[in-house]
């Protein structure tokens, strides 16, 4: 089963940057965040897209604990002022 170690080193490598930024431990968010990504968001895992992940992430935010909360919380942050006004 050599798909479930990339598997988690993707996942690790798609949710780091906005994680990071938003944990001072940044191991503790990674963990958290991996892991419900995994169960709430499988496709797009499978799709290794940083953004699609993200996405999913944040639009099921409420299904997330206190500790992945915070960084889906942070990355939201960081997109809506990223993205252009109108």
């Amino acid at each position: 089963m050599t798909h479930i170690p990339f598997a988690l080193g993707a996942a690790l490598l798609i949710l780091s940057p906005g994680i990071a930024a938003a944990q001072g431990a940044p191991d503790q968010g990674k963990k958290a965040c991996v892991a419900e990504a995994r169960r709430l968001c499988p496709m797009e895992m499978k799709s290794m897209s940083r953004k699609k992940v993200e996405g999913c992430m944040i639009q099921k935010i409420e299904q997330t604990s206190p500790t992945c909360h915070a960084a889906m919380l942070r990355i939201k942050a960081e997109r809506e002022a990223a993205s252009p006004r109108r």
